[in-house]
């Protein structure tokens, strides 16, 4: 899991430091979008089960931009992204989320 503090950016909020692997990816490319006002991520949860190491992005509009539903192996976690250009920011996380081999939704 990463640290915030490892990924230089003033645009992290929130209480929750860390990022599972497929989160901190996109999340590194949106830190350095200047579209991206901030960047607050969820608590990390894990299940059970065979996922045969599924990295999976689904995206969601929220009011204050779009919410992140990251999933890597056996861990979920939520990130919210905020923007007033959820359109571009979509577009940007589902072309990056695919060059990198994560299916996206």
């Amino acid at each position: 899991m990463a640290k915030t503090k490892n990924i230089p950016s003033k645009k992290f909020g929130g209480k929750h430091t860390s990022f599972i692997p497929t989160a901190e990816t996109i999340v590194n490319i949106l830190a350095k979008c200047e579209l991206v006002t901030n960047i607050s991520s969820g608590i990390i949860s894990s299940y059970r089960g065979k996922n045969g190491g599924r990295k999976h992005v689904k995206i969601t509009d929220d009011d204050s931009g779009i919410l992140l539903a990251v999933t890597d192996n056996s861990n979920n976690q939520k990130v919210r992204i905020y923007t007033k250009e959820t359109e571009v920011v979509r577009n940007l996380v589902i072309k990056k989320s695919e060059e990198k081999g994560f299916t996206t939704s």
